[in-house]
Parts: C-alpha cells; structure tokens; sequence
C-alpha cells in the first residue's frame, strides 16, 4: 500500500502576492477532510498557489526527464532545478521574496511531516517529523518521504504528486496512456524492494539498449568512412589481399582463443576435483580392507582357540600377503580359498561349516558386509579415476588446442605486421582502421548478447512480480465504475488488457499491466474500447481521468485516502451533468478523510455553486474557502472593477445556498 499525502496546512510569511487582512495578514490554508475552495481572478495567484503545494512536497528537484514523451522510458533519477527556477516565487514579487517563507504540514501513513521553505529559493529551513526535529538536508526530507510514503525513490513520489495528486494543465490521461500506467501501477501496487527491481533492471536495459545502439551507429559510420578511404587508396592488391584473408582468420581466431582461455580455468578446477575426489576413493578403499583384513584375521585367530601361534600367523601371512611361509611359494589361489571360507563361516582348516562360529569368534559375522562394503569402495574408486582419468585427457587436449592457436595467432599476427610495414603509410592506416572497426564489431556483438539476456531477465521479473499487480485490478474496476457511473451517464468500465510495449528500440517486448476504457455511447447499443481521448467528449475525458485518479486513491492508497488538487473544468459542461460532477466529487472529498482542492475563477457557472451546496458551503467566511479577492495583491483589474467581482462573488453564494 502507497501514503498518499494527506495535505493538512500550508501558510506564507511575509511574501508579497499573499499579504492578507489586517485581521489575519499572510496566508493560511487549513486543508479539513473534504472540500476546499480557492476562489480569486486571473492574476490573484491560484496557480502559485497550487505550485506552491507542489514544490512544499518536491523541494528544488524535479525528473531528470520531464516531458510529454514516453514514460516507459522513465529513468528513476532526479535533478536539482536551476537557479532560476528555483526562484519562481521570488520572480512574482517586488523584493525578492528575501524573507518570504511557507510552511506545509502533511500527513504520511503514520506520521506528520512539518517543513519550511524559502520562497526565495526553496532552500529547507525546518523540518520535523510528528513534532521531532529533523536535519535540515534535502536528503534526509527525500527519505523521510521515501520511507513514509512507501515508494522505493524520491522520482516515484514525484510521479505520484504530477500524475495522480495534482491534475496540472499539462498533465497526462492516465487511461490513454500505458506507460504512465506502467509506472504508476509498479510504484502504488508492488513492495519498495520488488518496485525498486523493476525499475533498476529495466533502467539497466535501456542504458544497455542506449550504448549499443550508440556503437552500432558509429560502427556504421566508421565502415562507411572506411570504405570510402579503401575505395581511393591505390596500393598493392596482392598484399591487400593477404592482409585481409589474415585478418578475416585473426577475427575467426582470436574469439575462439579467447574462448578456451576462458575454459581453462573450468577444465582445470574440474580436474582438481576429480583428483581430491580420487583420493578420497583410494581413502575409502583402504579403510574398507583394512577393516576386512582384521575381520579375516580375527577368523583365524577364532580357528585356534587354545594354541597354535605359529599356524596363525602362517595362515595370516596366506591372506596379507598371497604367500607360503611353509614352503616359500607365492599362492594367491590359496589365499583366496581361505578367504571364501572365511567369508562363508567355514573352518580354515576342514572346510566345515562353522555354526557355533559366532559365539567364538565375535565379530566375524561381519566380514560379509565388510566385504561387500571393500566391493562398493573399489566400484567408486574405479570411478573417480575414470573420472580423473577423463579430466586429465580433456585438459591436455584443450592445452594442446591452445598451444596450436596460439602458435598459429602468433605467426599470424607476425605475417600482418610484415606485410603491414610493406604498405605506404596510408594503407598502414587503412589496416590500423580496420583492425579497430573489427574490435569494434566483437564489442557490439557481446553488447547485443548481454543485452537479449538482461531483457530476458527483465521479462521474466515483470512476469513474476506483475501477479501483483493483476491480483488487485478487480478492485481497480470496481473503484473506477462507482466513480465513473456517478460522472457519466454512459456505462464506462476498464477493461483488463496487458500493453506490449519494447523496452528501448533493441529492447525485448513485453506485455506490460494495462487498463484500457470500454464506454457506450449515442450511436454504440452496447460499451467500445475506446483508443484515444479524442474518441470521448472534453467533459467526458476529464471525468473518466478524474474516477481513474480516485479508483487508484481508494485502492492503493492507505487507508484509501489521499488528497487531489484540481481546477474546475466546467467549461464545457452542460447543467445536468455538472449536478453529477458535483455530487461525485464532493462524495470523493467526503471518502473517509480526502483532501479535494479546487481552484476556480469567479464565473457565472453552476460547478462551484453545485460544490458549496454539496459540502454546505454558505458563505466566503467559511473555513473551506481561500477567498483570495480578500488575500492576495489585488491586480489593476480587481481595483477597477472591485465591485463587478463582488457581484459575482455575491451571485455565486447566493446560488449556492438556493
């Protein structure tokens, strides 16, 4: 879940554009669940304003990348304003703004954050977080946001203020545009860490995708240059002819070389495990007999209960080792009767079978599994060394395929150079050219393969994570069709529709989580995708971004609260629905702890009347209104025309309390 900023009061200090009343000088906004109303004139500073509550929650930074291209190749980095936009306020009055400040307080999650900033400069000068100073650094403001807000870096939460928050002049329609979308639905609806990992890789291939399709470029170039010199040199075509055969062999052989020098090290890590694995193996094996050999001679022993030292130890020297004391002949067949009766539990002597043998003899019962364990030893023994046996092969064979590469490298990199020195100066230059554009295609090669990989992995992340994301879009259309209903007369829903979208121009394409407008019409039985907004009338279009705003509030947000700050489209609507525009957002404004700004001129309209109704809104002297015909400098227009704006003012009020 996301904290959407919950905006709970913002006032000025002694800057020119707000000097207030003598009652209550400067400016004081107190931000209370619902609706507030900024009323003025063109010139009174609603858009200061409104700007002003935006760069309270961003401080002097901005994008890296603002504009109203792609966001699907939206880099998470900020940038520091320059000088002069940071003096955006300060340009709006007469001394500079040197002493000017405002102050912001905003609820986060948890937590209250409390910050002040010069309006000269938007440099920091307070802070503090649920009444606990904090240092006065733009970083340590970033991530008390980061953190708070639950977004994985300071540019997410600038996208939530520009694409969600503040409905700017500029500002995108969200349902028409995926890769807003994109962005949007990575930052409110996956953890920090999994939305930090989409954005890092997928950063990772563009900057992937940016470099290689840099160096193919020059590549191009540099042939074409090449080309070109090649065409006018005149030299000597026998010698122009080898050279080119021997570099066409060095591009085949110097990769390959490359390629075993880069197994080497695998062959022979292998060959060392091979060789600890046979140690280990002959270890075991000789464990195994030693243990069958004292179990054998424990049997002989058993076969002489009383005397007999010297048949023990003639029948001993038998098993040990293959030989007759008695007569000095070297008998393995005798020595292995003996131990076949042994392992039979026979007498050594007659060759009876022993069944009292357990009793005298103790442990010998366990020579048949002492033997089969010395079988199993010597079976993995062979093993290892068939193993190491085949390592120590492949090794040798790779040195020696790598010593005959070298050998023929290396008399070819000689010839080149031979030949080269035989070359008019410019043909050396020619050869030096093609040798650094034949570099240069081995380096563009290995950019495209990491490249397809890192895409891979990119796609392969989107897809696991993206569950997410899919898991929560039933919510989304729910919240959207309950807002979108209360606007429209239409039937209005978002269709489920994953976007494909490359990463880059080299990119791999991938199905990115996609919302797309199905909507009815005059002419339409039954609800149409609908592609673009211009296939939706303005007022429509306004109202179908705005539900998709609330829906992504309501859902996403904690708590399902946020706050929007809007202007009062109400231009182009008729009276019928400016009742229900009205209704729907004064019911968002009322959900359970939103904030709702609307900034509107004083025209002769039916919305703000509608809106003052709605929230019970009696009169400018209500809390929820920032009548800045009161505030504000007035302009050369309220001074002339001071009474017509009264008038109007009056009219509005008058209508709203019908």
């Amino acid at each position: 879940m996301t904290a959407f900023p919950i905006f709970k009061k913002l006032t000025t200090s002694n800057y020119g554009l707000y000097p207030g009343t003598k009652r209550m000088p400067d400016l004081e906004v107190a931000f209370q669940p619902g609706l507030t109303l900024v009323l003025g004139a063109n010139g009174l500073g609603k858009t200061t304003l409104v700007t002003m509550l935006f760069r309270m929650c961003t401080g002097p930074v901005e994008l890296s990348k603002l504009s109203s291209g792609d966001l699907g190749a939206f880099k998470q980095q900020t940038k520091k304003l320059s000088a002069a936009d940071r003096r955006l306020f300060a340009d709006r009055v007469n001394d500079n703004a040197e002493t000017a400040s405002a102050t912001l307080t905003l609820e986060l999650g948890q937590v209250e954050l409390t910050l002040t900033r010069s309006l000269a400069n938007l440099e920091l000068t307070a802070l503090s977080c649920d009444g606990e100073e904090a240092p006065l650094t733009e970083d340590k403001f970033q991530s008390l946001i980061t953190e708070h807000s639950r977004v994985s870096h300071f540019a997410d939460w600038i996208l939530i203020l520009r694409h969600i928050t503040f409905y700017f002049e500029e500002r995108r329609s969200l349902v028409w545009d995926p890769s807003a979308q994109r962005q949007l639905l990575r930052l409110l609806f996956l953890p920090p860490a999994a939305s930090k990992d989409w954005s890092d890789v997928e950063r990772d291939v563009l900057q992937r995708d940016s470099r290689m399709r840099n160096l193919q470029n020059t590549l191009g170039k540099e042939e074409a240059a090449l080309t070109e010199s090649e065409d006018a040199a005149n030299s000597d075509l026998d010698v122009r002819g080898e050279l080119a055969a021997l570099e066409d062999l060095q591009r085949i052989d110097q990769p390959r070389l490359d390629g075993l020098n880069d197994q080497v090290l695998a062959v022979a890590a292998a060959q060392q495990s091979a060789r600890l694995g046979t140690l280990r193996a002959e270890s075991d094996r000789d464990s195994a007999y030693r243990d069958l050999e004292r179990r054998q001679l424990t049997a002989i022993a058993a076969a002489f209960p009383d005397t007999g030292d010297t048949a023990r130890y003639l029948l001993a020297q038998m098993i040990s080792e293959d030989e007759c004391l008695a007569c000095g002949s070297h008998s393995p067949r005798a020595a292995k009767e003996l131990q076949k009766r042994i392992g039979e539990q026979r007498c050594v002597i007659c060759n009876s079978k022993m069944s009292e043998a357990p009793k005298k003899v103790g442990g010998v019962r366990g020579i048949p599994k002492a033997i089969k364990a010395l079988a199993s030893a010597e079976t993995r023994l062979a093993a290892a060394r068939e193993l190491r046996s085949s390592a120590d092969i492949e090794l040798d064979q790779l040195l020696a395929e790598i010593s005959e590469l070298e050998g023929s490298v290396s008399a070819r990199r000689a010839r080149i150079a031979t030949l080269a020195s035989q070359l008019p100066p410019e043909e050396a230059e020619l050869l030096k050219e093609r040798q650094d554009l034949s570099a240069m295609r081995v380096r563009l090669e290995s950019q495209k393969r990491e490249l397809k990989a890192r895409g891979k992995d990119l796609t392969k992340l989107i897809k696991r994570i993206g569950a997410d994301i899919v898991a929560r879009k039933g919510d989304v259309q729910e919240a959207f069709q309950e807002y979108a209903e209360g606007f429209l007369l239409e039937t209005a829903s978002l269709a489920w529709r994953p976007h494909k979208d490359r990463v880059g121009e080299s990119g791999p394409a991938i199905d990115f989580p996609n919302f797309e407008l199905e909507m009815g019409g005059a002419d339409f039985p039954s609800p149409v995708r609908r592609e673009g907004p211009q296939q939706v009338s303005e007022s429509q279009r306004e109202f179908i971004d705005l539900a998709f705003r609330m829906a992504l509030i309501r859902v996403a947000g904690i708590g399902g609260v946020g706050s929007i700050v809007i202007d009062a489209p109400e231009s182009s609507l008729d009276a019928v629905f400016v009742t229900r525009a009205a209704d729907v957002l004064t019911r968002f404004a009322a959900d359970g702890g939103n904030r709702l700004l609307i900034t509107s001129n004083l025209i002769e309209g039916d919305l703000i009347p509608e809106l003052m109704r709605e929230s019970k809104i009696k009169s400018s002297s209500s809390k929820r209104v920032v009548d800045l015909l009161k505030i504000a400098a007035p302009t050369a227009a309220t001074r002339i025309l001071k009474s017509n704006y009264e008038e109007v003012r009056h009219a509005i009020f008058e209508k709203a309390t019908e």
